[in-house]
């Protein structure tokens, strides 16, 4: 690769990055602040727990990658730019810099973090199917073994990241991670596109919007990440210089990414195992026995929302709801907590219950 063309590809990159780090401080500062200030998820220590420290060590990781490759570009295009042999004996002498690995070592923890929590939502979003997620599960092992070889030949004195041995490790590593991203994303994009239809009949097109409508999608099987990263692998294959601007980009969604699921999590819009049961204990439309099709029929989705009709002489009632916490998980023996206006009944999304009742049973 010529290395104006690197040039140009690392400051391009560098400038993307710091966009999308801005973005990933507004993101994980909102989350944070519903995780630790949110009175809906003071109950759920374990998820609280869990949620912040992984979206924290996420937050440390991309500021570990934006900083290092400043400075590397700080060193290049200013420290060392008057040197003997200038910027082309920069780049081939310092790439495997120990703050640089230290880069690349951050990147690659991100990567499996992001991995780990996409195989999680397929495996919850395919009803909890261990079969459906055992082959991405070996990729994913084998994918981090090849990544750490990367990581020890790239950085040892003399190592590159774009040439020699690292590239012959780290092609199928790449190729490995990437294409078992893009199974996942289709088979999550599948069953979301499958479930939408169903959700739809049963809450309404505008009130389903939350789940189904093309950017929760898009944020629940992580496309953009799955996107990026087959940009990012057809030039680094070629050992084209502009894979570094590529590859700088998808470093970052491989932490925005995650950030977006556990932000829609947090925020009550996530897909969860209850949000894709209800069809099995709910009443299809059209059968007579729809959410409010009379004064003595009351449904429960398996969200842990319960329904009851709002008008009293048997008529079509409306029904808002108020984003409940789907992969929180509910707690049983929770009462629920209604409120009326005007001819809508909204039940407050901290409230969940398991119990399912009918007022024609008593």
């Amino acid at each position: 690769m010529s290395t104006k063309e690197f040039e140009h590809a690392y400051y391009i990159g560098n400038y993307m990055s710091g966009i999308l780090y801005g973005i990933e401080i507004v993101m994980y500062t909102v989350c944070m602040n519903k995780l630790l200030f949110s009175k809906r998820h003071r109950r759920f220590q374990s998820s609280r727990l869990f949620l912040s420290v992984f979206s924290t060590l996420l937050f440390i990781l991309i500021t570990i990658d934006i900083s290092t490759n400043a400075v590397w570009g700080e060193q290049m295009w200013i420290t060392f730019r008057d040197e003997p042999g200038g910027v082309p004996l920069f780049i081939e002498t310092q790439v495997s810099v120990w703050y640089e690995t230290l880069s690349s070592t951050s990147v690659v923890a991100m990567i499996f973090m992001g991995d780990a929590l996409l195989i999680y939502r397929l495996y919850i979003i395919y009803d909890s199917n261990l079969w459906l997620v055992v082959l991405p599960c070996l990729t994913w092992c084998t994918a981090l073994a090849l990544a750490i070889i990367q990581l020890v030949i790239s950085g040892t004195p003399g190592g590159n990241f774009f040439n020699g041995k690292t590239i012959d490790f780290g092609t199928p590593y790449y190729a490995l991670t990437i294409s078992m991203n893009v199974v996942i994303t289709s088979l999550i994009c599948f069953r979301l596109l499958y479930y939408s239809r169903r959700i739809k009949r049963i809450l309404g097109a505008e009130t389903a919007k939350t789940y189904t409508g093309v950017a929760a999608i898009l944020i629940e099987s992580a496309a953009p990440y799955s996107l990026v990263g087959l940009m990012f692998l057809i030039p680094y294959t070629q050992k084209s210089g502009t894979a570094i601007a590529f590859g700088q980009v998808w470093a970052k969604m491989t932490c925005l990414s995650p950030q977006l699921i556990i932000l829609r999590v947090t925020s009550g819009r996530a897909w969860g195992k209850d949000t894709l049961d209800y069809h099995s204990r709910s009443t299809p439309a059209g059968s007579g026995r729809g959410i409010g099709s009379g004064p003595d029929k009351s449904e429960v989705m398996t969200t842990g929302l319960e329904f009851s009709p709002i008008s009293e002489d048997g008529g079509q009632s409306s029904y808002e709801l108020e984003s409940p916490v789907f992969a929180y998980g509910a707690e049983k023996g929770d009462e629920l907590k209604p409120t009326k206006s005007k001819s809508t009944l909204a039940y407050s999304s901290t409230a969940y219950t398991e119990k399912t009742t009918r007022d024609s049973d008593k």
